[in-house]
């Protein structure tokens, strides 16, 4: 008997159970038949129950297990391993490997997008200043603990992991914001904020350039010097990222806008730097160095490009492609449908459309996703009662830093590890993140990660990474978590409106770019 069938059948007895126990039927039917007949009658339905029951288990186990996704075109990814002999990319969000091209899996349901409810700049009325809480100034009293512990006297510099004297572009960008945002929160005076930020630009200018065009990767916080397996060759390094440099040149910019007197010194310092060498084509193009070859090629991923690229539009420099949505691809991840880079390595997390938005404001362009990546995370934690924010993060355990991905190469909800290998202990909560979060929108969900954020540093002398699970800390304290926090509250205190509001220009449309090529 099919599934329909058997439910009909158990309505109709159901219906005549009804019937036997009305005053009517009662009252024709001697008492012993009434007795004998709802015996029956009750029998015959658990009978039938039981096999709709069966049914229904037998249909679902045959329809339990989902098609394995592809990876690199083959390969299919789980969470426990990856038998892949890929080269591991040391550097993290600065991957540029050549592209290899994909076929996405395409979902032919026609699913509905839900309505947007939600604008990530009405928090709260912007203009007025806003008070800190007491929970805002317990957070600020532990970031500012991480900045005081790891700064570097000699040279200006931040740690970017504590215990690790290494930092890369991205990290001096994040301690320059760390330091503004101590100001702007009334943690440092204007005297002692200048002078720390002009060590940073002294050191930055007399960093050994790699091959006398561009800052390496990473230098030592203690020395200055460039960091890596090439650092004393005559190359000073391995290469440079032009994502990295691109987020520095956004917070040198703002430090040129919030203090006039230091721009001299920030342009002349930039005048030394082959910038255009980091630009090609219109996007960002990155250099590493190997054992006997050197690699040129193009950098940055859908939502991480677009961020790094107004750093080089602020300078003047052409980034229309990396501003176009030319490599990228609509797919479903739960029931939102979400922009992706259909490149290889597309890394896909949350961290740079809250970047946008704390510090240069969220606006209405295409690539900008975060209100449907807040309300994604949000729905996932509605039906399943766990708290997921996914970010790139360091972890404190091997492989020491991990891209929790919203979605990678046909998989949802996926860590890897910089190289790009599924990972086990990938981090489920990002307080960094979170925290941003929290300032942008106003709904029991923020207050939600407001509160995990804060019940997660009570214990901790700086704010801790994140949470890999419930109850087990990610304690490996970095500076972009606790610069982010500082900004997301400065950005808070300034009554909720970006650090330094800018909008890049929109690109050339494809018969202005041809031409502009010629």
């Amino acid at each position: 008997m099919s599934i329909s069938s058997q439910r009909w059948y158990v309505l109709i007895l159901n219906t005549m159970m009804t019937l036997l126990l009305t005053d009517t039927c009662q009252h024709i039917l001697p008492r012993l038949w009434q007795g004998l007949l709802a015996a029956c009658l009750l029998s015959v339905s658990h009978l039938a129950f039981a096999q709709t029951a069966t049914s229904e288990s037998s249909a679902t186990e045959q329809t339990a297990q989902p098609e394995a996704p592809s990876f690199f075109g083959g390969r299919a990814v789980t969470q426990a391993q990856d038998n892949s002999e890929a080269p591991v990319i040391e550097f993290q969000r600065r991957s540029i490997a050549p592209a290899i091209p994909v076929e996405l899996p395409t979902k032919t349901a026609q699913l509905q997008q839900k309505n947007k409810t939600i604008n990530p700049l009405t928090a709260e009325p912007e203009g007025s200043a806003i008070e800190l809480s007491r929970e805002d100034l317990l957070l600020l009293k532990k970031a500012r603990y991480y900045i005081d512990r790891n700064w570097n006297d000699n040279t200006g510099l931040i740690d970017s992991v504590q215990g690790y004297s290494h930092a890369t572009m991205w990290d001096v960008g994040s301690s320059i914001g760390a330091i503004l945002a101590l100001e702007h929160l009334g943690q440092y005076n204007e005297e002692k904020a200048n002078a720390m930020l002009e060590k940073t630009i002294a050191t930055l200018a007399s960093f050994p350039l790699y091959r006398d065009k561009l800052p390496n990767r990473q230098y030592n916080t203690k020395t200055g010097n460039p960091s890596g397996s090439y650092s004393t060759n005559s190359t000073n390094g391995d290469g440079w990222s032009a994502l990295d440099i691109g987020r520095l040149l956004i917070w040198l910019t703002i430090t040129a806008e919030y203090k006039p007197e230091l721009k001299p010194k920030i342009t002349a310092l930039l005048s030394t730097w082959d910038l255009e060498r980091s630009v090609y084509k219109g996007t960002l193009y990155g250099e590493q160095k190997y054992k006997s070859s050197t690699s040129y090629r193009q950098e940055g991923r859908l939502g991480y490009l677009q961020y790094a690229a107004q750093g080089f539009a602020m300078q003047h420099l052409n980034v229309d492609e990396a501003l176009g949505p030319k490599y990228s691809q609509q797919v479903f991840v739960d029931d939102y449908l979400l922009f992706i880079d259909i490149r290889n390595l597309p890394y896909f997390t949350t961290d740079p459309y809250v970047l946008q938005a704390i510090e240069l404001g969220s606006h209405d362009v295409w690539w900008n996703q975060l209100d449907s990546l807040y309300e994604v995370q949000r729905d996932r934690y509605d039906h399943t009662r766990k708290l997921t924010i996914f970010a790139e993060d360091s972890l404190s355990q091997r492989p020491w830093f991990a891209y929790n991905n919203v979605h990678f190469y046909g998989k949802n909800w996926l860590s890897t590890s910089a190289g790009g290998k599924p990972i086990e202990n990938g981090q489920m909560f990002s307080n960094k993140v979170a925290f941003g979060l929290s300032m942008l929108f106003k709904d029991s969900f923020s207050r939600l990660l407001y509160n995990t954020v804060v019940n997660n540093s009570v214990d901790h002398r700086s704010i801790p990474t994140g949470l890999y699970k419930p109850n087990s800390p990610n304690t490996a304290y970095n500076i972009n978590t606790n610069s982010l926090i500082l900004v997301s509250l400065w950005y808070k205190k300034r009554g909720y409106r970006p650090i330094w509001r800018y909008e890049a220009p929109l690109p050339l449309s494809e018969s202005e770019l041809a031409k502009s090529n010629k």
